[in-house]
């Protein structure tokens, strides 16, 4: 059957299979705009015409197609396979070649039994990346979407040695001096010091992600409006001020492992796990995210997952029109829900597990609002109209856009057999149609809406987020071109082959570049410094595979300066974050500067090189039909 996709009379499938009346706007109708859901037009369907000249043209095609399966998979039983149409192990077996192993899908995985269990503060590898400690011993499971996993391919690749990448075994880190409990328990007791951690925490991360209703919260603080439960509010609050720890970046870091642990402790003579309510909910999600920026991913997972669970039991992820609550209390909860969304999005992606967050019709929370703090009190009689202009809250609802119309592409990826570059141009399709409609203000090709280094931070990590996952759904196919050019250096790469190389390499410029330039305009700050480092990483090692695979390309000189400049920026303007040095470092590792600053065809011996390494990660062969 033929698909006719451009029937403008038609509605779409949803409002079809609903019998709803659809407005038939393109590319979404105002109902699935409203449902949050995916709006598609499948088309009028034209049935294809049973004459026996059709019939006859129909078998010739068939027995072509059955003499092509033959000589490509001489192996394949085509009657059993036909058997087990939709088995994961046929489809494998299928777009597997002939001279691969079959089943030959293999991760990284530790020695022993119990070698994912992970202990965080016995780990001092583990970053909150996931992205440099090749070892999978201790560092719980990372799936194919973590920068770790393409880093063992690429490493691997590069020369199989990767133990001097990490400090040796039985080096121990310098050792912190022991707080004495006098020493933090006079800083706590100092109202300078805890004003001085709660402006830090509002000024820096809050405008970030805006979780926290701050009026309220300092209201409550200064106990000038009555505060939740003790135990949930005091989490929060020692949460909070964690965060404002941490965004100091004090050389005195005393104060705020203290704080951390006294947070993450949650009060042990109570039991918070036998109750629910969205403070706990507030403290659970920003804890989450201090432990990772702390190096403590799989902690941060952990209280991510407890946060999910109990945000479901709260309905969070319902509208409940119905209920008779205020504006404010409404708004909170969308931005709660929002915010947890956000992060266990972004973090499920980061360590290359599945997105288990609800989607459709199970989930009908409408988008926070973009407005002004000062239009939404808990006097507010009547919801204000939504800005035109960036508010602190038009990152959350641009960024949790971002990851409900993406989400599916992270998912997709932890397949064992990953995806193929047309399908890879397919989903990044789809990505960059989602781009088109971020409003203005955050739009990459327009000027800035505004000076405030809050906003240019927004805007800049939006984009930073959007390019990486760009680099995550191509990076694995661009290794897998680069190994077999290098193997065979006449053959030549397909249109496709190309492409998806180029959009992963212009995804990364793009990063290098935004980074470099924005971190010279704003003021840097802890937070700008760990995304930062984040980004460039991923970015920088598809710019130096770029020069590896392709010494000859036109677009060489641009490379090398790519990789030049996310070089300087890790030692110079990021030198501030231990990982830093550790990302450049492994740069360095991967494109020694020689070959950054000369790179010639003759000169260059890749032959060293066993792309047989990326058998295990089972992606389909170029080329292959």
């Amino acid at each position: 059957m033929e698909l006719l996709g451009r029937d403008a009379n038609l509605s779409c499938d949803a409002c079809r299979i609903k019998k709803l009346k659809c407005s038939k706007d393109r590319p979404s109708c105002t109902a699935c705009i409203q449902n949050r859901r995916p709006c598609h037009y499948s088309g009028r369907v034209v049935r294809s015409p049973l004459t026996r000249a059709y019939l006859t043209s129909v078998e010739r095609r068939l027995q072509s197609l059955e003499k092509l399966v033959a000589e490509k998979l001489p192996d394949l039983n085509v009657d059993e396979a036909l058997t087990t149409v939709g088995s994961p192990r046929i489809e494998a077996q299928a777009s597997a070649s002939p001279n691969e192993p079959r089943e030959s899908f293999a991760e990284a995985v530790p020695d022993a039994a119990d070698g994912y269990d992970w202990q965080e503060d016995a780990n001092e590898l583990v970053d909150g990346m996931a992205a440099l400690s090749v070892e999978p011993t201790g560092a719980g499971y990372l799936g194919s979407t973590a920068g770790v996993f393409f880093l063992r391919a690429l490493l691997a690749w590069v020369d199989g040695q990767r133990s001097h990448l990490e400090p040796r075994p039985g080096a121990s880190p310098p050792s912190r001096p022991t707080p004495t409990p006098s020493h933090i328990q006079r800083s706590l007791d100092s109202g300078q010091v805890l004003n001085q951690l709660l402006d830090s925490y509002f000024s820096v991360y809050h405008s970030s992600y805006p979780f926290v209703h701050e009026a309220t919260f300092m209201a409550q603080y200064h106990q000038l409006i009555p505060r939740p439960s003790t135990a949930s509010w005091q989490a929060l609050l020692h949460t909070i001020l964690a965060l404002g720890a941490w965004c100091m970046n004090s050389e005195d870091c005393e104060l705020e492992d203290a704080l951390y642990h006294r947070a993450i402790s949650f009060r042990e003579d109570e039991s918070l796990f036998e109750s629910a309510n969205m403070t706990l909910v507030q403290a659970l999600v920003l804890l989450s995210n201090l432990s990772q920026k702390r190096n403590k991913p799989n902690t941060g997972g952990n209280l991510l997952g407890l946060a999910v669970r109990m945000a479901l039991s709260l309905g969070l992820h319902r509208e409940l029109p119905a209920w008779n609550i205020s504006h404010l209390q409404r708004e909170m909860r969308r931005r709660v829900w929002w915010g947890l969304y956000m992060f266990d999005s972004g973090a499920s992606t980061t360590f290359g597990r599945p997105i288990l967050l609800p989607a459709g019709d199970a989930m009908d929370v409408k988008s926070v609002l973009n407005v002004n703090d000062e239009q939404l009190t808990p006097r507010t009689v009547e919801m204000p109209d939504e800005s035109a202009l960036p508010t602190r809250y038009s990152g959350i609802k641009a960024q949790c856009d971002f990851h409900v119309h993406s989400n599916h592409i992270s998912n997709r990826l932890l397949s064992p057999c990953g995806v193929s570059p047309e399908e890879a141009m397919r989903l990044n399709q789809s990505l960059e149609s989602w781009a088109q409609t971020l409003p203005g203000y955050f739009a990459f090709s327009g000027e800035p809406a505004a000076a405030d280094d809050w906003y240019l931070f927004t805007r800049a990590r939006l984009w930073w987020r959007f390019w990486n996952l760009q680099i995550i759904l191509f990076r694995q196919l661009v290794l897998r071109r680069a190994m077999k050019r290098t193997q065979d250096s006449t053959l030549a790469a397909t249109d496709v082959d190309n492409r998806c190389r180029d959009v992963a390499v212009h995804a990364a410029s793009a990063t290098i570049v935004s980074i470099h330039e924005f971190l010279g305009q704003v003021q840097m700050t802890r937070l700008i410094n760990w995304y930062a480092t984040n980004f460039l990483f991923h970015a920088a090692l598809i710019s130096a595979l770029a020069i590896l695979g392709d010494p000859q390309a036109p677009g060489l000189a641009s490379w090398q300066a790519d990789v030049e400049k996310a070089s300087f920026t890790f030692r110079n303007l990021l030198s501030d974050n231990p990982l830093a040095a550790r990302c450049a470092d492994i740069l360095s590792h991967v494109l020694p500067q020689d070959d950054v600053s000369a790179v010639f065809p003759e000169e260059l011996d890749m032959s060293w090189m066993d792309p047989d390494v990326f058998n295990s990660l089972c992606w389909t062969d170029f080329g292959q039909v």
